[in-house]
């Protein structure tokens, strides 16, 4: 057999630019939602909060529909900002879904974050709507059903404690003694000193569940409590002489700690967390969040709405009530967001046995909800024909089937790649959004009978 020896070559000393035709076929997922996809609408929501940061009819001219396809492509597949910027500038594919298969721009990450961040949480949330309204439109949703139930977005911090938890406010409050240059700085320096020695004895010396290490831990723990609330004192003491804006910022941040300080207090003495107890220094809206799970009795995070609609799409928002009983007033909440984004009631409302209440049967009642598919505690038979009952069954375990799929890694929902509460809530959002673009797309390609090409 002979050789073939094309592209066997010296390489050459000088670079050149090289173009590539390459084939994109048309059951291709990019090309499909190149096509399909609401553009001028999404292009309207990005241009309302584009507005309102920058002033979008002067300067350098932005590539928008550029920047929405590298959102898309970026939502419905996870990809980190880096792994965008990559795949927008070489995969024909994105590049199609861009709009740029005529042309060379690309972009780079730190445009693909400032883009993401000017849309940001309430901007995902209605390019969602926008998504699921068109799918409405052809047929593969609809507003009959309102499935929903809540779940808890785990928060990207350190497994809570209070040992931890007082040591980093004594070091916050170092850091803000420094700064007041006055008679207090060296009397903080001691106070640190010694709440870093109780903290490394804790850490060293109270290991083990035997009842004496726990009876010296919670003598240190009180120790050291009794330290760093001595620092906050004489901080907060302190702020006189700084001027306006700095003092209100530091007296906000030594209120918050003396704060964090009260909740500890509570679990010294009584060996129980406070109600609404705050598990993070910088993640303030996390809680801690009863389950009832085996092996994991809380989660740590913040309650999320999610409601599953007909064809598998999803709406969410984050819960605005807390504490383990808010699924007993929670039903005002979710009408809220469908309302929003139909503007019109369903016909089915689906929940757990955790809305089992009074309060939430009269409202939906009140609204003109046909069937209240709410499940009964105990031994309570839900009020609906056969038919609906089943229906309510196969939707409730749809609805966990739905929040299983937004918490795939995939789609970073949990535990997101995130530094601040704004940021987890966005996360949330996109992950909705991606989830229900793939589902647009799986819809689409079943209407047009085209093989599924996931490239």
């Amino acid at each position: 057999m002979s050789t073939d020896m094309r592209g066997i070559h010296q390489q050459s000393l000088f670079g050149r630019q090289i173009m590539l035709s390459v084939m994109v076929s048309e059951e291709s997922r990019y090309r499909v939602l190149a096509n399909t996809l609401p553009w001028l609408a999404m292009a309207g929501v990005a241009n309302h909060y584009r507005a309102m940061k920058i002033d979008i009819d002067n300067g350098r001219r932005l590539n928008l529909r550029l920047h929405l396809g590298a959102y898309v492509s970026q939502n419905m597949n996870g990809w980190t900002d880096r792994q965008t910027e990559e795949m927008v500038r070489y995969h024909a594919g994105v590049r199609i879904l861009c709009g740029q298969e005529e042309d060379t721009d690309t972009l780079d990450r730190t445009s693909i974050e400032d883009f993401r961040n000017t849309l940001g949480s309430e901007g995902a949330e209605q390019i969602n709507q926008i998504i699921v309204k068109y799918a409405c439109g052809a047929g593969f949703t609809g507003s009959e059903l309102c499935a929903s139930d809540t779940t808890v977005q785990e928060s990207p911090i350190a497994y809570p404690t209070e040992v931890g938890h007082m040591k980093n406010i004594s070091e916050k409050l170092l850091g803000i003694g420094r700064k007041l240059k006055n008679r207090i700085a060296q009397k903080i320096e001691v106070l640190s000193n010694k709440a870093q020695g109780v903290f490394t004895k804790i850490r060293l010396f109270t290991r083990g569940k035997q009842e004496e290490v726990l009876a010296k831990k919670k003598v240190l723990s009180q120790k050291l409590h009794r330290i760093v609330k001595s620092m906050a004192t004489l901080v907060k003491g302190s702020l006189k002489n700084l001027n306006g804006k700095t003092k209100a910022k530091a007296l906000d941040q030594i209120l918050f700690y003396e704060h964090m300080l009260g909740q500890i207090t509570q679990w010294l003495k009584t060996g129980f967390h406070p109600k609404e107890k705050i598990l993070s220094l910088w993640e303030k809206s996390a809680r801690a969040i009863s389950k009832g799970k085996v092996g994991r009795s809380a989660e740590f995070g913040r309650r999320w709405i999610i409601t599953r609609l007909l064809g598998g799409y999803v709406i969410g928002s984050p819960c605005q009530r807390l504490g383990a009983d808010a699924d007993t007033a929670i039903c005002d909440e979710v009408m809220m967001g469908f309302l929003n984004t139909f503007g019109e009631l369903p016909e089915a409302f689906v929940y757990d046995r955790g809305a089992d209440s009074e309060k939430n049967t009269k409202f939906l009642e009140d609204l003109g909800v046909e069937n209240i598919c709410i499940f009964p505690k105990g031994q309570k038979k839900m009020n609906v024909s056969s038919e609906v009952l089943a229906m309510a069954r196969r939707e409730r375990s749809l609805t966990e089937e739905s929040i299983a799929s937004i918490k795939h890694p995939k789609y970073g929902f949990t535990k997101p790649r995130a530094k601040s509460t704004e940021s987890c809530i966005l996360k949330g959002h996109t992950a909705i959004l991606g989830l229900n673009i793939n589902n647009l797309f799986r819809d689409i390609s079943q209407a047009w009978d085209m093989r599924l090409e996931i490239t």
